[in-house]
């Protein structure tokens, strides 16, 4: 048995928040946080602390120790814990944070390519990723630190870590940046005391056992952080500021671009096409979602200088066959005539028809898949819609001969009924919506705008 006087605080200066998780004695504790709040940091202390606790307090002992644990493929630990992330390249945060914590001298091997610790005195910490939940079966945990919980499937809690952690009596310690009020909402912080993240004080449960900490990301009070944190909180639309940095769960409800205004958003199209004629615009690209029995949709994006966005033009229309020889009725055609008139550089196309992607290439049209991602998408163009305080403009106009776009930019809604992931799948017309977010995502131009512009691309702040 190794007896070490080990001091969590040693070379680490925590803030208020992050010192009431080191005091405390609760055996489930749930860190609801903003992003670079310092959650994960305090969570490698903690995590490693418990550890401490349970050697001081001579927990799996009586142990009979293997002959020879170097040559043992799987030697049963005295005690075992698991670091959980939602996928191995998570983990590696996990693991980064505890090689800073876990003195050398305790440590018997670090072997990086089965993802293990084994600490002297036969105790084994394991990384897993939660990706696979059915790779999750253990015998029995002492304990497990969880990264980013609220991106993980329900059942790697309730279908496998719940009763692996039962057998022994096992803690736990939560560390995550809320998606919604999804099963780890329902599930876990529940379990605790009411916080002013979300929720009314009726439904949570008051467990003695279950603890919640709760802090935004201005609770860390680093000088450099915190002038990335206004940055973020002055680009970024309201409900992701709620979500990222005021860690709120009872956020996306409502109207996806919230921030949208006619007012300030909706321009002349003489405006517009004052603007290209004087060449205001740098560059200008488009968005492509295919239709037949449902709209399709093309969507002209043309590009300041200053990382401004300006929807100039589009075609809207169902019923239309991608090309018909000879025929002006046709998306092809139609889409030359854009090309010509805005002079479009690249069409980013719905990548799921690719046949109708090389029937553009084929025809003279610069067409390329798109990457869909999305709620990454979503964020994206939502970051358009806020007013800059810099210049007192947004980074996203559109004209005002596009009905159809506006109709869909003004009805596309979250679900107000739904939680979790389904919370941030929009219902209703998307299909011009779709478009703008091919554009916004995979645009390397105005990717390259939006850097020179503000020194970074704005809904990148946070990740």
């Amino acid at each position: 048995m190794i007896i070490l006087e080990v001091n969590p605080f040693a070379d680490w200066t925590p803030h208020a928040k992050q010192i009431e998780v080191m005091e405390s004695n609760v055996r489930n504790l749930v860190l609801n946080c903003g992003r670079r709040g310092g959650k994960t940091n305090v969570g490698a202390r903690k995590f490693f602390d418990r550890i401490l606790e349970d050697i001081e307090k001579g927990k799996g002992l009586p142990y009979k120790p293997p002959k020879n644990l170097k040559l043992m493929k799987k030697p049963k630990p005295r005690l075992e814990y698991w670091c959980v992330a939602p996928t191995y390249s998570m983990s590696e945060i996990q693991q980064e944070e505890l090689s800073c914590v876990i003195p050398e001298e305790m440590i018997e091997s670090w072997d990086l390519s089965k993802n293990r610790v084994w600490l002297k005195g036969y105790i084994l910490i394991q990384f897993k990723s939660a990706d696979n939940s059915k790779t999750l079966v253990g015998k029995g945990l002492d304990g497990a630190w969880l990264d980013e919980a609220s991106k993980m499937k329900e059942e790697t809690w309730s279908g496998y870590l719940s009763y692996a952690l039962a057998d022994k009596g096992g803690w736990t310690i939560w560390t995550t940046t809320p998606e919604g009020m999804n099963w780890f909402y329902e599930d876990v912080v529940l379990n605790g005391q009411y916080t002013d993240a979300g929720g009314e004080p009726g439904d949570y449960r008051n467990d003695p056992e279950w603890k919640n900490f709760y802090w935004t990301s201005k609770d860390n009070p680093l000088p450099e952080l915190q002038k990335n944190i206004q940055r973020m909180i002055e680009t970024m639309p309201k409900r992701y500021v709620d979500r990222e940095i005021y860690a709120r769960f009872d956020v996306f409800f409502g109207q996806v671009f919230e921030e949208f205004n006619r007012s300030i958003h909706v321009v002349p199209r003489q405006l517009c096409e004052e603007k290209f004629k004087n060449g205001d615009f740098v560059h200008i690209e488009a968005g492509k979602d295919w239709g037949f029995s449902n709209p399709g949709t093309t969507i002209v994006g043309a590009m300041t200088a200053n990382g401004e966005l300006w929807i100039v033009d589009a075609i809207y229309k169902p019923g239309m066959e991608i090309l018909i020889p000879g025929s002006s009725d046709c998306w092809v055609e139609q889409d030359k005539k854009l090309m010509k008139k805005w002079r479009i550089s690249r069409f980013w196309c719905d990548s799921e028809n690719p046949s109708n992607i090389k029937t553009y290439v084929t025809n003279g049209l610069p067409a390329k898949a798109a990457q869909k991602h999305l709620k990454e998408g979503l964020r994206a163009v939502a970051s358009l819609f806020p007013v800059k305080s810099d210049n007192g403009r947004p980074n996203i106009f559109i004209s005002d001969h596009l009905k159809e776009f506006l109709q869909e930019l003004t009805n596309y809604r979250y679900p107000e009924d739904a939680t979790g992931d389904k919370a941030e799948i929009p219902e209703g017309d998307d299909h011009a919506m779709d478009a703008l977010r091919y554009l916004v995502w995979n645009s390397k131009t105005f990717h390259q705008l939006l850097v020179k512009r503000f020194n970074m691309i704005p809904w990148k702040i946070a990740a």
